[in-house]
């Protein structure tokens, strides 16, 4: 892991990068990290590939934090990475990130997510046991925090935790602290969080919802099923649905790219000391390839194999595991 030296970022051009379609989780971390700088005399950007998702939009608008779309890379001299460490989440900043000289060009990225041999640098990332990318600022950066900041790391536990769905006694704890130092009540959290789904998003719950196939491997109910869209939305609607496991498959045709989203119900996941990651995505990985990423209770698999395969393939993997 890499240690953050502030003097050495001061009179540099910074750039705060969020993931493509950035949740509360990302660029509330950017906004966390921002104000650490800040408080340094350090001056920064924060940016998107193309686009954030409502409840980000909601969040940068209520808050004032201006942000940039599709920024020049090659106009800055550190680029801090939030919430991701790949490639595939750089949207269409891709191909212009793989040209940076990294020699001029500092890489440095905070993620709570698995590193994988595709992750963009491992040796330049502060990666740790977290939920969420802004519990861990909040462990490294704890004694840089102002109200404000406590306040935005609760919003990224809250949303990257589905609420609560995954969590254990020290997440609590965490989320406590930031509602007590950031002045805030659960219901200021909580109407941050809350979004009306668009009619569409809606529509595809309910497709995903009427193609589900349910099977019972042993006494786990897994349920799977495929959606255009909304593949990662769909799977956590299928959980509360009453499916411990659920699969969600959708592909794009033009990208000859198929990818699945994973869920396991946080009650089921630690009874069974069940991890997706480990358990499911990597014995997959190691069948099909394709690239992974995720943590133990929401994770993705993308690749080039048609989706019946792929999720006859998980089938497999979790029979040989728990019949």
């Amino acid at each position: 892991m890499v240690e953050l030296n502030f003097s050495q970022i001061k009179k540099k051009n910074v750039l705060l990068l969020c993931h493509e379609n950035a949740d509360l989780d990302s660029f509330c971390s950017a906004s966390i990290f921002q104000r650490i700088l800040s408080k340094h005399k350090i001056t920064s950007t924060i940016a998107v590939p193309s686009h954030m998702n409502e409840q980000s939009i909601h969040f940068a608008f209520k808050e004032k934090i201006s942000f940039q779309k599709n920024p020049d890379l090659t106009s800055f001299d550190f680029i801090f990475l939030f919430d991701f460490n790949d490639f595939e989440q750089l949207g269409k900043l891709r191909s212009a990130f793989l040209k940076i000289n990294q020699k001029k060009v500092s890489v440095i990225s905070f993620d709570h997510h698995v590193i994988e041999k595709s992750s963009i640098d491992s040796s330049k990332s502060f990666i740790g046991r977290a939920f969420s990318t802004t519990q861990l600022l909040l462990r490294f950066f704890l004694h840089h925090f102002d109200k404000k900041s406590y306040f935005y790391c609760a919003l990224g536990i809250l949303e990257d935790t589905g609420h609560f769905i995954v969590a254990d006694k020290k997440l609590f704890e965490d989320f406590a602290l930031c509602l007590e130092r950031s002045g805030k009540e659960f219901s200021d959290v909580l109407s941050f969080t809350k979004q009306i789904v668009p009619r569409d998003e809606r529509i595809a719950f309910l497709k995903a919802a009427q193609r589900a196939e349910i099977s019972e491997i042993g006494s786990v109910i897994v349920a799977t099923s495929t959606v255009s869209f909304y593949q990662s939305q769909a799977a956590s609607k299928l959980l509360d649905f009453g499916a411990d496991i659920s699969l969600v498959c959708g592909c794009d045709e033009k990208l000859d790219t198929c990818f699945l989203s994973a869920r396991a119900d946080s009650v089921f996941k630690e009874k069974n000391k069940f991890n997706l990651v480990n358990d499911l995505l990597k014995p997959l990985q190691k069948r099909v390839g394709g690239e992974i990423g995720g943590h133990s209770g929401a994770a993705q698999w993308k690749g080039t194999h048609d989706y019946l395969q792929v999720l006859q393939e998980c089938s497999f993997i979790l029979k040989k595991k728990f019949q």
